[in-house]
């Protein structure tokens, strides 16, 4: 998988979740202390997530991240 696709998967997965969970955008970046655009950027697979927003992200959405990343393995 080369890196633009595995950006967007993982953005769509992302937003996929925050909207079963019923988060705004601006609520998921309130939550996790990152921007409003950084949130919208991940989410359109605009911008590659760094670890540590991303283990902010994922905690804030409960995400089980073995799970989250097994298809991507």
């Amino acid at each position: 998988m080369d890196k633009d696709k595995f950006k967007k998967e993982i953005g769509f997965k992302i937003k996929v979740e925050r909207m079963r969970q019923k988060l705004s955008q601006e609520k998921l970046a309130e939550m996790s202390d990152c921007s409003l655009s950084y949130i919208g950027f991940v989410e359109r697979g605009e911008m590659s997530l760094s670890l540590y927003n991303f283990v902010k992200i994922s905690s804030v959405l409960n995400l089980d991240l073995n799970e989250f990343l097994c298809e991507f393995i």
